[in-house]
């Protein structure tokens, strides 16, 4: 299978990466650093599975040109909906280290916005998962989520 990490922070998408190349060595690994670079891969390998951070900036250093990036606290979420038009047959775990988003009155926990993806794109969207490197439960929930797809 073929797995789309996209993920802005140099470490934590190292760390996430290498925790998902022990377990499924097997599978074919892709990474991004923004939102218009991941759904260009996206669309263009198709994978199996993303996993897909919620802050993004829309573009990455490169595709930037040295003009600043600024971070969209929905990245993510706009980044789901994107795919769910595109219509392939992909599986989407959203891994943040952030427990909000936004800010008020648009503030939004990550819980209310796992509940918000799991009713508008059942087909794609699976869970989100908070991520803190130095606890385990972040490993276990990518673990069981990937497993769950072989089943």
């Amino acid at each position: 299978m073929r797995t789309l990490f996209v993920e802005d922070n140099p470490r934590k998408r190292e760390q996430l990466v290498a925790f998902y190349e022990a377990e499924f060595g097997q599978d074919t690994t892709l990474q991004a650093t923004a939102l218009i670079s991941g759904l260009r891969l996206a669309r263009e390998f198709a994978p199996g599975l993303i996993v897909l951070d919620m802050t993004l900036p829309n573009y990455s250093a490169e595709d930037s040109k040295g003009a600043p990036t600024e971070l969209l606290p929905f990245a993510g979420k706009e980044f789901v909906m994107r795919i769910n038009r595109m219509g392939f047959q992909t599986r989407i775990i959203i891994v943040s280290m952030f427990e909000t988003f936004g800010m008020a009155p648009r503030l939004i926990t990550l819980s209310s916005l796992d509940e918000e993806l799991r009713t508008r794109y059942p087909r794609i969207y699976m869970r989100a998962v908070h991520y803190n490197p130095s606890q385990v439960d972040w490993k276990v929930a990518i673990k069981e989520t990937r497993a769950g797809l072989e089943a």
